[in-house]
């Protein structure tokens, strides 16, 4: 029978511990990290490890997690007292960032070995794109980003820190792979292609079709992904762009393909072989799926009926007799995937949008650790949970009930010994 989650115990969090540690070696790997203090005080692993077990109980800010720094399972976990947030708001800026990408490779290899990570028909897709972390009007370091707005009539200059981040994302699981900082004086775009460019270095196995918003349909992005033999698919929504006057165009002149799934009715059509991008020096695909949903609402104690009608076009570089229509509007669909189970959860949920330090290593680290994090609860969830389980209880329960066992446990009773 499945071990029931204790309130009064520590139970399923020493569970997760030890699992993280089987499955990731992560109490090795802390000891791995790089750190540019010299001759610290507290080791750099008692840093990142403080910082695991904050996103893993999501504590919203270091702050928070100075209230609990007599809580046994810090002496279970670390051997040894607890960083105050002030130490480890310090110490986090001279963690280096590339160490805990090492991590979260380690932790790809590992889900890969364990056939976590399987291909979505036949291929391995990714999401990219950007998020706003925090802004501010009166806090800022050397990299914020600023915009100029007019609040009450005032002109105030803001600052923000802006992240891109690129997720595996398949039918079962998604993995947080890597993320990018914005630097100031630069787009979006600029810290995608260096994002990019590490990603396909570091893992050039990692996904076959990479899949983004409009703003990724640029010429940059689709040339760096075909210099790597890697696929696009791209929302393609901007009006003054030749390619979709012409796809337009030829899309009136030739009737859908239809289909129905559920209550949405699929008018689609895909075309081939559009020059019309001048600066792609290679012929691109361009795909529409015209999709009328309709459902049943109670208004005012009746039952009206209401259709919704969405138009989606995306431009790819992947051959159609290589990825059939419906497939490419599935891997088109699923681009939402980063916002819903990444920028949505990890912000709701994980208090992602609070600057745990405001210091751009810090900023970067506290990300990094956060996938790590995301990575080690939610492969405990699908892996070390049994299925019945997991559909009684909700992730934000089971959460609740981490965080229960690290402030309520009594883990005087289950120190190991040294």
């Amino acid at each position: 029978a499945e071990t029931p989650l204790l309130i009064d115990g520590p139970v399923m969090l020493r569970r997760i511990l030890a699992y993280a540690d089987k499955m990731f070696q992560l109490t090795a790997a802390w000891k791995q990290v790089g750190d540019a203090r010299t001759q610290p005080v507290i080791p750099i692993s008692a840093i990142t490890a403080a910082i695991f077990i904050l996103f893993l109980n999501r504590f919203p800010s270091l702050n928070h997690l100075d209230q609990y720094r007599r809580q046994g399972a810090w002496r279970y976990y670390l051997g040894r007292r607890i960083p105050s947030g002030d130490e480890i708001a310090w110490a986090s800026e001279s963690i280096d960032p590339d160490s805990l990408r090492d991590i979260l490779a380690h932790s790809y290899t590992r889900l890969m070995r364990n056939k976590v990570l399987q291909p979505w028909f036949g291929w391995r897709v990714a999401a990219i794109d950007g998020h706003e972390v925090n802004a501010s009007y009166k806090r800022c370091c050397d990299q914020c980003l600023q915009r100029e707005l007019e609040v009450q009539g005032e002109k105030r200059i803001q600052y923000y820190h802006r992240i891109v981040v690129l997720q595996l994302i398949g039918p079962n699981f998604r993995l947080l792979l890597d993320a990018e900082m914005q630097r100031p004086g630069e787009d979006e775009i600029g810290a995608a292609l260096r994002l990019i460019e590490r990603v396909l270095r570091q893992f050039p196995r990692a996904f076959d079709l990479l899949t983004g918003d409009g703003l990724y349909a640029r010429a940059p992005v689709i040339k760096l992904l075909a210099k790597h033999d890697k696929y696009a698919l791209m929302v393609l929504k901007d009006e003054r762009r030749d390619l979709l006057v012409d796809a337009r165009a030829l899309f009136a002149q030739q009737s859908p393909v239809t289909h129905i799934e559920q209550n949405t009715r699929y008018d689609q059509w895909d075309l081939e072989g559009f020059t019309s991008w001048d600066t792609v020096p290679f012929p691109v695909r361009v795909i529409r799926s015209l999709e009328t949903t309709t459902t049943h609402e109670h208004v005012n104690g009746q039952m009206i009926e209401v259709t919704t009608v969405r138009d989606w076009i995306w431009v790819s570089t992947l051959p159609r007799d290589r990825l059939p229509t419906s497939r490419a509007v599935t891997f088109g669909h699923a681009r939402w995937q980063i916002e819903n189970y990444a920028f949505n959860e990890l912000s709701n949920a994980w208090h992602a949008d609070h600057y745990f330090h405001h210091h751009p290593v810090s900023i970067i680290a506290f990300w990094l650790l956060l996938f790590i994090a995301h990575t080690v609860f939610h492969t405990f969830c699908e892996r070390n949970l049994k299925p019945a389980f997991r559909n009684r209880y909700s992730m934000l329960f089971i959460a609740e009930q981490l965080r229960t066992a690290f402030v309520f446990g009594d883990w005087d009773r289950t120190i190991p010994t040294q």
